[in-house]
């Protein structure tokens, strides 16, 4: 599984636009099986110097699929909705260890 972080703020006065980017992602989302984890706004920053307003959480259960997302031509038709009126965006693709000690043998071996 690897889960797509999108942190980022919304230029004022394109809300529209992005809550037309939201409803029209879904059903493309639906198709290569992605499922929303969260989406909402920030609250609290409890460390760092994250500024972004906006917070997705998006799994994928493969890169595969991720990539079968960012090659369709349906979404390539309404990515400008998003780019469009967000800025400031972070856009991080994570992949799930196994385990928290996964995590830890691979730190100590440096695979």
């Amino acid at each position: 599984m690897v889960v797509v972080l999108n942190l980022f703020d919304i230029h004022p006065g394109r809300q529209h636009q992005y809550a037309e980017y939201l409803r029209r992602v879904q059903p493309l989302l639906d198709r290569v099986g992605a499922r929303v984890l969260l989406y909402g706004r920030t609250r609290y920053v409890h460390l760092g110097n994250c500024t972004q307003e906006y917070c997705g959480l998006i799994a994928y259960d493969s890169l595969d699929a991720l990539r079968r997302l960012s090659h369709d031509p349906d979404f390539n038709a309404i990515r400008p909705l998003r780019d469009n009126s967000t800025y400031n965006y972070v856009l991080t693709t994570v992949e799930a260890f196994a385990s928290m000690d996964a995590a830890a043998h691979e730190l100590e071996n440096g695979q």
